[in-house]
């Protein structure tokens, strides 16, 4: 509770020598008001560490992380939040991907989407269970799509067990995220039938059968109101 403490500071301290200042000129003695970071400034702040990233583990990237992980506690705009995230996912130290995936717990929908594009950035195959248990408990589609397409940039045959949970799922926006991530990673086209990448990702020979010709795509056009 330390912004009504805050707001009551800044209220009493234009009170201090208003018996020997005229009420007129105390407007101009407030200078602290410029010292305010807004939103945008503090994400251009952010968004300036990430040329600073040389993709190793020295001290100095870890002291980069560390103020970046500290900011992103006590960061109360997603949109900042986001940008942290999202300058995390250049540098290569331990702590970067641990304040990722502990990203992956964020109130906001769009901090935990962009956690999981950042996994998939990193390309560490560290990552793969971490976007599994997003497809298995996360209650937000578009974070779980997001964890699939991520998948589609990590080469790890582990992959392969998290994408054939997404292909098994009944959405069809996560079944042709899935198929799209595994034509990325294992470099097959078996056009759109969903059944042969499935049986590709479950390391089976992929067969040609009629029901494999339904491809996803059709499947999300049939769901289209228009």
């Amino acid at each position: 509770m330390t912004f009504p403490r805050l707001l009551l500071s800044a209220l009493l301290v234009p009170l201090v020598g208003c018996t020997t200042v005229p009420k007129y000129m105390q407007a101009f003695q407030r200078s602290e008001k410029t010292t305010f970071h807004t939103a945008s400034m503090r994400v251009d702040a952010v968004r300036a560490y990430r040329s600073k990233a040389t993709g190793g583990d020295t001290p100095d990237q870890q002291q980069i992380v560390t103020q970046l992980a500290q900011q992103i506690q006590v960061e109360p705009d997603p949109l900042v939040r986001v940008a942290i995230i999202d300058t995390l996912a250049a540098f290569r130290t331990p702590q970067a991907a641990t304040v990722i995936e502990l990203g992956l717990g964020d109130e906001d929908v769009d901090v935990r989407r962009h956690c999981c594009r950042a996994l998939g950035e990193r390309g560490d195959p560290a990552g793969v269970p971490v976007l599994a248990r997003v497809i298995n408990s996360e209650p937000d589609l578009n974070v779980r799509v997001a964890a699939v397409d991520a998948l589609g940039e990590i080469n790890s045959p582990d992959a392969y067990t998290a994408l054939a949970v997404a292909m098994e799922d009944r959405d069809p926006a996560l079944q042709y995220a899935g198929v799209k991530s595994m034509k990325s990673i294992s470099g097959q086209d078996f056009g759109g039938r969903v059944e042969s990448y499935l049986q590709y990702a479950r390391g089976q020979t992929p067969t040609n059968t009629e029901s494999d010709e339904i491809s996803v795509a059709g499947r999300v056009r049939d769901m289209m109101p228009f």
